[in-house]
């Protein structure tokens, strides 16, 4: 990462300004996905020409309501919502990112790699004053291929032999609560943490007094280097 209070994001295509986002609006192959919960979604303004998320943003198997997507299921979620393999995507939703950045890693592992999240979401967007609106488009339906990526996700047979070798680091971003386990949440199978995992929730990658915008990269990368995230570690995020 580039040094310094203004540094730039290393990989600057993963993520777009809302001043960039206004500019391109009636880009022919943009397509504006608003990954916020359908019923968050449909009670407040929204960007011009983004489409409503049919499902839940965390996209997991519609069947088992676990894990992630079939290939199938993205498939058919992605052409009913207009996207094609050419589409610039762009992601957002008003909760930090939290669930845009869901959306973006599904579209990635599948082979979709022109997508970005938009930097601050919809809080970042309406601090600027720029155009919202309460009508939703129509999307015309078209083809998506889904590919997955075995290389972009990491199952048990990937993190348990090489947990005590220190050349990987789960990390952890959910709550305090849910990485100490007590009281239990009731929202995972099982509690606690895998071990030797490193705690940084979520949260601590955004600022809140900047409308919810990512902190900085030199900002970011001080945050995980404290906490031992280093680039030599292969680090599986959770």
């Amino acid at each position: 990462m580039a040094e310094g209070p203004g540094a730039a994001y290393p990989r600057q295509d993963l993520m777009v300004e809302p001043e960039w986002l206004a500019g391109h609006l009636d880009g022919p192959t943009l397509r504006i996905i608003d990954c916020d919960p359908p019923e968050v979604a449909m009670s407040r303004p929204h960007i011009p020409g983004a489409f409503l998320l049919p499902i839940h943003p965390y996209l997991k198997n519609t069947d088992t309501g676990q894990g992630v997507v079939t290939a199938a299921q993205l498939e058919a979620i992605m052409s009913g919502l207009g996207v094609g393999n050419d589409a610039r995507v762009i992601c957002y939703d008003s909760q930090g990112s939290l669930l845009a950045a869901r959306v973006w890693w599904t579209l990635w592992y599948y082979g979709h790699g022109n997508v970005s999240v938009l930097n601050g979401g919809l809080p970042a967007w309406q601090a600027l004053a720029l155009p919202v609106t309460s009508e939703w488009d129509s999307p015309k339906p078209t083809t998506f291929t889904a590919t997955a990526d075995v290389n972009r996700i990491a199952a048990c047979d990937v993190i348990l032999p090489e947990l005590d070798t220190g050349n990987l680091v789960p990390l952890d971003v959910r709550s305090e609560l849910e990485w100490r386990g007590t009281p239990l949440q009731q929202v995972n199978a099982r509690e606690g943490h895998i071990p030797g995992a490193v705690h940084i929730e979520w949260r601590e990658f955004v600022n809140w007094q900047d409308n919810g915008r990512f902190k900085p990269a030199v900002e970011i990368r001080e945050l995980l280097e404290r906490n031992g995230v280093t680039r030599d570690k292969r680090v599986v995020p959770y």
